[in-house]
């Protein structure tokens, strides 16, 4: 037996600048890693935010899984411990995300089966949230709303928007998608940890009106258990958080302590797949739903959790690319997505868009 890992990088670069709370985003920057053993190919891939995602793959995970039986499980906890000196949580654990979530698609692809047999999820659809605008600089409240009606008439239960640091556009928005979306299609607004404290973010909620969400996201950093709670308790609104979270215990303490309506799974962040399912297993006891962060073609796997996907289409999406970089992958439908029905994951790489010259 020979297992052979190897890395890939690429950018693509975006129409438009985002804003997402303090950061401007100007491109979307992948890590891929590929797998491959008796004949089969396991793959990931995922958001770097700018980080050396490849090279920390290559350093500090890739020497703890290339050798041993094939068991993804027994591979992260030797690349957790093997790496921990450094490790645990941050970007070490998301590159150790990218390699378990590949392990589990290897896995599945040797034994013939989906990736969700394996997880004892079943292949019904999944009810999935679009991710339908960012009100980049210029947009006008009127194209805003014409993008994310038009969508969100497709089906889809949920629909995101990111919030606008300019609350006159923000109060304007809210009330007419208010007015003018689906009434059985519920309005999430991602705040992207952008307001430092509690005070800060329920001066800016106050401008807004009092709009009708189905939850408010990431309105401040996840540590701040007792700010998102505060927040929950003086607006009523129903309050999301977890995107980018690494470590676990961020995500238990928010739901112990108040901050959280719903939790945000981000798979890749979390450590994969493997650490993923023990916190499901750990919510499901306690009736806290889950909502991915983005990547489809993983979370579609998952049992008993919400989708995330931006709009696919022939065209690069103008808010994350990523669509253009698959083939396969779940199929979405009136706001649904079905998982794959071949072997582990289900999906590849487009051609041309990942080059693995890097190897391990």
């Amino acid at each position: 037996m020979t297992r052979a890992l190897r890395t890939a990088t690429t950018a693509l670069p975006l129409p438009a600048p985002l804003q997402l709370g303090a950061m401007t985003v100007t491109r979307r920057e992948f890590a891929a890693v590929r797998i491959e053993q008796d004949g089969e190919t396991g793959v990931a891939y995922g958001l770097t935010r700018e980080a050396p995602m490849a090279e920390i793959v290559e350093r500090l995970i890739a020497p703890h899984v290339l050798a041993g039986d094939l068991d993804p499980e027994a591979l992260w906890e030797r690349a957790f411990r093997g790496s921990a000196i450094v490790g645990r949580v941050g970007l070490v654990r998301r590159a150790l995300g990218l390699v378990d979530v590949a392990l589990w698609d290897l896995h599945a692809r040797l034994l013939g089966v989906p990736v969700w047999s394996l997880l004892g999820s079943g292949d019904a659809p999944r009810p999935t949230m679009l991710v339908a605008a960012y009100p980049t600089p210029g947009r006008t409240v009127e194209s805003l709303v014409e993008e994310v009606v038009r969508q969100a008439q497709d089906g889809w239960p949920q629909v995101k928007i990111s919030r606008s640091p300019d609350r006159a556009l923000m109060r304007a928005l809210l009330a007419e998608l208010e007015r003018e979306l689906p009434a059985d299609c519920g309005l999430v607004v991602d705040v992207g940890f952008g307001w430092r404290d509690a005070d800060e973010a329920l001066d800016e909620i106050a401008d807004w009106g009092s709009p009708r969400l189905a939850w408010l996201e990431d309105p401040l950093l996840p540590e701040d258990v007792a700010g998102c709670a505060r927040i929950r308790r003086e607006t009523g609104l129903t309050v999301a958080v977890g995107d980018e979270v690494t470590d676990p215990a961020v995500l238990q303490a928010l739901a112990e302590g108040g901050g959280i309506d719903v939790a945000r799974l981000d798979v890749v962040a979390l450590g994969g797949i493997t650490p993923s399912r023990a916190f499901l297993a750990w919510g499901a006891e306690r009736g806290l739903p889950v909502s991915c962060h983005i990547g489809p073609e993983i979370s579609a796997h998952l049992p008993g959790v919400q989708v995330e996907t931006f709009a696919r289409g022939p065209q690069p999406n103008p808010y994350d690319p990523s669509p253009v970089l698959v083939t396969g992958g779940p199929t979405f439908s009136a706001g649904y997505a079905t998982p794959p029905s071949g072997p582990g994951l289900g999906f590849g790489f487009a051609p041309g868009t990942f080059d693995f010259g890097r190897s391990s």
